[in-house]
């Protein structure tokens, strides 16, 4: 009978305690401001005595149809529906006598929540200092400050529309795992900390019409140590001790629907002090002729793919409490890129290039990048012809250097070096200098020896000239390039040429750089025989005030090689002049040799 009693006496308790609980759950939730807008429902209870632990199942937590006050300044709204909710090592007598929710930890599983934002700076809940009016009236109690050792969100499924950002989209799995969380509201400001913040996300997909059309990513991972914000209505101030960050699969299609970007992972570490991104790729939606006809003058159409992109030493703190751009290396490899102009258009009258110097020293943001370097880079450049034609150059197996990115007082040059190969035939390397200080650059390269005709597939895009056969021996040049001009030495050694040009309907070509003439005035080697001096010219060219620094690099280039071909009257006398040296260099010799074979 004693047996019975107790068993008896217990399971009423049980219940009994369970609507007790219910009750002061209700009541603990309902004494705050917080019930002012949003109401809790659940449909029932258990608890374990023992460990404290109370289990809430179908849970709800979502908007008021009617406020029971109005607090003008909540913006935005949240929903909350979840099968399950663990409580845990809840003060069950504070909880019953005081109406007081103090526990250790909060475990969701699996809730939907939906989320409505209509403001930049979206406000949920009412806070103390703007309402203590009706706190004084209805005796309820603000979020002045809360302390939890522990929360878990697991497998979370969240829809977001923000109608302030234009944005909508969908997270499935989402995790959440914070401790020690601290919430200490004071008038006017919030104050949030967490020892460890973690976040990930299985999937995302959205509509971000503001800056893309469409979005998706899968496998976020945040994770941050000793995170405090302090939040106002306009400013939002953090500090941590260490973060990191990564995804996969992400896909963007921008807003204008026009490019598509694609990443296969991202990893950001800022213990590391790095960012690292693999398989980028950034191509058009539309073909080159459709995205030519949006514009009225000559545009330059850019796409790629990059295998591997590594930013290392990074430094966050600059970047994030003082917008400074500043990173030791950075570091590309195989890099696959697309250039596409239509010069059947009219250039821009109002677009006056700035060289990398001055490029570079306009931007607002301080910046020091001390090393970029690409390897296995590959360059498509194809241009629609003022005929309708077509041009293509290929830029092979390219290694790109650049040091010295930056625009804090320096005194020393950006620096570029490029060693690559020309249609994979042509191997070249070259260097440039460019001044921070004035519109000027230094340029210094060299060209290997390789047969010409190699490169009629480009010379025959670009000219109306041919070679039939010729060898370059080794091509130097150096020089200076000014805003309006260039000038330098170009040494263009080379053999066995023979040119045909064809200018028969293309009368523009008359007065181009091409127009050597016949090949019975061009010489055919340069040296000209064994006994005379090679011509090593000095050159210059006028800039195209519309075009950037390449424009001028190949002018200056091409205009070399024409000297060479055919000499001004300065070239000419200073050639003399070497062949005359040559000549008693030579007679020299020969004294000098029949007297050794005299003796």
């Amino acid at each position: 009978m004693l047996l019975v009693i107790i068993i008896a006496g217990s399971v009423f308790l049980y219940y009994n305690l369970n609507r007790i609980l219910t009750n002061a759950l209700n009541k603990s939730f309902n004494s705050n401001i917080a019930s002012d807008v949003y109401e809790l429902k659940f449909e029932k209870l258990s608890v374990n005595f023992l460990a404290g632990d109370v289990k809430v199942f179908n849970v709800k937590l979502q908007p008021r149809e009617k406020p029971l006050e109005n607090y003008s300044y909540i913006n935005s709204s949240f929903q909350l529906t979840t099968q399950k909710m663990i409580l845990k090592n809840v003060q069950l007598l504070t909880l019953i006598n005081d109406d007081k929710l103090i526990l250790d930890k909060i475990e969701i599983s699996e809730p939907v929540v939906e989320l409505k934002i209509a403001d930049v700076l979206p406000i949920f809940l009412p806070f103390k200092d703007t309402t203590a009016g009706q706190v004084k009236k209805n005796n309820k109690k603000s979020i002045e400050s809360y302390f939890l050792k522990e929360f878990n969100m697991v497998d979370a499924s969240f829809h977001v529309a923000n109608s302030a950002k234009e944005r909508e989209f969908n997270i499935q799995k989402l995790n959440i795992s914070l401790s020690d969380i601290m919430i200490d509201q004071q008038p006017g400001k919030d104050k949030i900390s967490y020892r460890h913040f973690s976040l990930s996300i299985g999937e995302f997909t959205g509509d971000l019409r503001k800056k893309s059309r469409q979005m998706s990513f899968k496998d976020l991972k945040i994770n941050i140590d000793s995170l405090h914000v302090e939040q106002t209505l306009d400013t939002v101030i953090y500090h941590f001790a260490d973060f990191s960050t990564g995804l996969k699969a992400l896909d963007i299609q921008t807003a204008d629907s026009l490019f598509h970007l694609t990443m296969h992972s991202f990893d950001l570490s800022y213990k590391d002090r790095s960012i690292k991104l693999n398989d980028v790729s950034f191509k058009p939606n539309i073909s080159e002729a459709a995205m030519q006809s949006r514009f009225q003058y000559q545009n330059t159409q850019f796409s790629g793919t990059v295998g591997t992109l590594n930013l290392l030493g990074v430094n966050f703190d600059s970047l994030i409490y003082k917008k400074k751009i500043f990173i030791d290396e950075i570091i590309l490899d195989k890099v696959s890129a697309s250039i596409f102009k239509d010069k059947s258009k009219p250039a821009d009258p109002n677009n006056f290039p700035q060289y990398l110097g001055q490029s570079i020293k306009a931007i607002p943001s301080p910046v020091l990048i001390k090393k970029v370097k690409g390897t296995n880079v590959n360059l498509v450049n194809k241009e629609r012809n003022p005929d309708g034609s077509y041009a293509t150059a290929n830029i092979n197996r390219a290694t790109l250097e650049v040091k010295n990115i930056t625009n804090l007082s320096t005194s020393e040059p950006l620096m570029m070096k490029v060693d690559a190969y020309i249609e994979n035939k042509a191997h070249f390397s070259v260097s440039l200098g460019f001044s921070y200080t004035e519109p000027h650059f230094t340029l210094n390269g060299r060209i290997e020896k390789f047969n010409l005709a190699d490169l009629n597939p480009l010379i025959e895009a670009y000219t109306p000239a041919s070679i039939k056969k010729g060898v370059l021996d080794e091509m130097t040049f150096s020089g200076n390039v000014y805003r309006t001009n260039s000038s330098g030495t170009i040494k263009f050694l080379y053999h066995d040429l023979d040119i045909e040009i064809d200018l028969e309907g293309k009368a523009k070509w008359k007065s181009s750089i091409l127009q050597f003439g016949a090949n019975t005035i061009l010489p055919s080697s340069n040296p000209a025989s064994a006994t005379t001096p090679p011509r090593i010219v000095n050159f210059r060219a006028e800039r195209d005030m519309h075009k950037s620094f390449v424009n001028i690099t190949i002018k200056s280039l091409l205009a070399g090689l024409k000297e060479t071909m055919i000499m001004s009257k300065e070239n000419k006398k200073a050639h003399r002049e070497e062949k005359k040296e040559a000549k008693k260099e030579a007679k020299k010799k020969a004294k000098e040799e029949k007297k050794k074979n005299k003796e």
